[in-house]
């Protein structure tokens, strides 16, 4: 017992100090000096993984007290790295009020007299900013009934905001758990979740930031594990709800149809599409669905932040054309990826349930490799798959990610784009060695074979 209660005071200490850096992030950081914010990041994150490393010294319940302080930590704090949550009670705002959110771009509405004389509107249309001020909502109809549910009960920000981070907070519980059961199944250690559940870049963007992508990780893995259980109607429900609050689950579905065969995939893919057509008819029509998809499509054509290829391609543009190409080459790269990424789960075998994750991790990064627009909340989802893999290059990328704020830091929001080669040159250069790690093998037939099977 001495020995345990030696090694005890450090980690508590470690858990003080991972509280007082989020803290200070969170509510004495503005974003305009990444100088100090990356500071505090980079120290938040030794002290998270130095303390996931004497993990030995924590029982499971432990680590549990600690993830739900750290979340009330950040729970009164504005979010200061994005301003997503404007529009958020906005959307809700104007579900009370019975618009739909889908029918009309906040330009139109607040020219209009119900919303230009009403202060509480006009103060979450200027917060919103112009890119969200210009467009239709891009939020999926159950993300939107999240958004009503503050709406309906308080017409104060904080008020809103403290209830999305609840929302958020719960869904992040219930990732905890769900992927600690994952673990168990695939015989995994279940401390391996903490590498989600304490990692400061989860307690940012979601708690922090606000951002749903937590509320999405939950259904999906809640989807996935039922797969595993072989109960796959209730996977393809909770897949449903998963690509309702954002659309980017809906690339994973092969993955899980040879777990399932082919005769299961059906009726899965059947249900699935069941489910996200009924929620879409709560609040969607033809011509609503179309100002949906403007928005949506807009991720392509028009928005660059934190890419990789699409940025050496940018630059070759406006070398040999003298401008930016992205309204052209923006789609082209998105449909490049999307094909890349059905023909490796066509090709590739993911029967084994730990392939499955690392399947949908790959297919991701695919993803993402050919977007224009990569926000660092957006890898949450590769982080969580990679728990379950033997693929630790998401960690590194939840670190490095955040060296993309530096275009806060500035009027004009320029990016750094030595810091982008910073990141993607690190991340990638991991993620190729851990690759030929473990998939090197001194016979070439046992090499492909290991490709098409498992």
């Amino acid at each position: 017992m001495p020995i345990q209660n030696k090694f005890i005071i450090p980690s508590i200490v470690l858990a003080i100090v991972l509280s007082v850096m989020l803290y200070l992030i969170g509510y004495e950081t503005p974003r305009e000096n990444f100088i100090q914010f990356i500071g505090l990041y980079m120290v938040s994150f030794a002290v998270f993984y130095t303390l996931w490393l004497n993990k030995q010294q924590w029982k499971f319940k432990h680590f549990l007290i600690l993830a739900i302080v750290l979340r009330l930590v950040l729970l009164l704090a504005a979010p200061e790295l994005s301003n997503d949550f404007y529009r958020f009670i906005w959307d809700g705002e104007l579900i009370t009020r019975g618009v739909n959110p889908y029918a009309h771009k906040p330009d139109e509405l607040i020219s209009q007299g119900p919303f230009y004389n009403d202060q509480y509107m006009r103060m979450l249309y200027h917060g919103m900013g112009e890119l969200s001020q210009g467009h239709y909502s891009c939020y999926p109809v159950l993300n939107q009934l999240f958004f009503y549910v503050p709406a309906a009960i308080s017409d104060s920000i904080t008020a809103n905001i403290i209830i999305l981070k609840l929302i958020i907070v719960l869904a992040d519980l219930g990732v905890i758990f769900i992927g600690s059961k994952i673990l168990e199944l695939l015989k995994k250690p279940k401390h391996m979740i903490w590498l989600y559940g304490l990692n400061p870049f989860i307690l940012l963007e979601f708690t922090g930031n606000l951002h749903f992508e937590g509320v999405m990780i939950f259904f999906t893995l809640l989807a996935i594990y039922y797969v595993l259980i072989d109960k796959w109607l209730f996977a393809a429900i909770f897949f449903g709800l998963a690509i309702h609050i954002k659309l980017i689950p809906f690339l994973l579905i092969p993955f899980l149809y040879k777990k399932m065969k082919w005769r299961r995939s059906l009726g899965f893919t059947a249900l699935t599409m069941s489910v996200v057509l009924a929620f879409g008819a709560i609040m969607l029509n033809e011509q609503l669905f179309e100002n949906f998809m403007v928005s949506i499509d807009l991720y392509f054509s028009n928005f660059e932040f934190n890419a990789s290829i699409f940025y050496i391609l940018r630059e070759i543009g406006f070398a040999t054309k003298g401008y930016d190409p992205i309204q052209t080459i923006g789609p082209i790269l998105s449909k490049l990826g999307l094909v890349l990424i059905a023909g490796y789960a066509l090709i590739k075998a993911h029967r084994k349930d730990t392939s499955i994750f690392t399947g949908m991790m790959f297919a991701l990064v695919i993803y993402y490799a050919f977007a224009t627009t990569v926000h660092p909340w957006y890898i949450s989802l590769i982080l969580i798959f990679s728990i379950f893999t033997k693929y630790k290059f998401a960690l590194i990328w939840s670190l490095l990610v955040m060296l993309s704020y530096f275009a806060y830091s500035n009027l004009f929001f320029e990016e750094n784009l030595l810091l982008i080669i910073v990141e993607y040159v690190i991340v990638f250069g991991i993620m190729i060695y851990e690759i030929i790690k473990n998939t090197s093998n001194k016979d070439v037939g046992l090499q492909l074979k290991s490709f098409f099977s498992d």
